[in-house]
């Protein structure tokens, strides 16, 4: 089997499920997708820690900004990842 870039541009937006991709294209699907949450994830850890390490100073470095939006935008990715993948399997 050939791997063509076209192929991999498929898996990843789930125009081919990953049942009938390529293994090499959807082991570098699941990276990305497993990454951006991952990304995510430390935000959110990184977001907490600092909260609780330097309360006062947060305020002065980031204003109002506040984890609740790392938290929501988590939650579109996962909600967008699981509403492609059931417009797909239909």
């Amino acid at each position: 089997m050939k791997l063509k870039l076209s192929e991999f541009v498929e898996v990843l937006s789930f125009e081919i499920s990953w049942l009938e991709g390529h293994p090499v294209w959807v082991f570098l699907s699941f990276l990305i997708y497993a990454s951006i949450i991952g990304l995510f994830l430390n935000a959110i850890r990184m977001s907490i820690k600092f909260e609780r390490i330097h309360e006062e100073g947060r305020s002065k470095t980031y204003g109002g900004f506040s984890k609740d939006l790392l938290i929501i935008g988590l939650i579109i990715a996962l909600s967008i990842f699981v509403f492609s993948i059931i417009l797909k399997s239909n």
